[in-house]
């Protein structure tokens, strides 16, 4: 009788949750990767309109130019922000991403585990049963030959 593991529903469960919180994962890192260059992006942006700005003010400008400008760097810096927010939340959900999916793991491992034991067992009780089996074969074949 070949071995059927009783919890095999389950792990085949366990395994493809473990798949679905990794793609999770993969999702949420990918998010925070394009927030931090998306963050990165902005910063250079501000640096660049800064500089622009520094050699406009030595050429000369207006005030209601000024104005302009510190209004559009109010805003540059409000982007800056916005984007530094999106991705600590990202981070923070990252982060809480990656413990689903380790704890994911360890279920699966666990149940893995508890298969592999049944299954060292199972081959363990069928290798002591063919030899009792070949014993037994012996055995009757020396009886067989002694009653000769």
């Amino acid at each position: 009788m070949p071995f059927r593991f009783p919890l095999q529903a389950l792990l085949r469960f366990r395994e493809s949750y473990e798949r679905r919180e990794l793609l999770r994962l993969e999702i949420v890192s990918r998010e925070l990767t394009a927030a931090r260059e998306h963050t990165a992006r902005a910063i250079r942006d501000r640096e660049q309109s800064l500089k622009h700005l520094a050699s406009r003010l030595a050429a000369g400008m207006t005030a209601s130019e000024f104005q302009f400008e510190l209004a559009s760097d109010r805003t540059r810096v409000r982007r800056i922000t916005a984007c530094q927010e999106e991705a600590r939340k990202l981070e923070d959900l990252r982060r809480r991403q990656l413990d689903a999916y380790l704890k994911a793991q360890q279920q699966r491992k666990i149940l893995e585990n508890l298969r592999d034991r049944q299954i060292s067992t199972y081959k363990l009780v069928q290798n002591r049963r063919e030899q009792q089996q070949l014993d037994e074969r012996f055995l009757i074949l020396q009886h067989g030959q002694d009653s000769r």
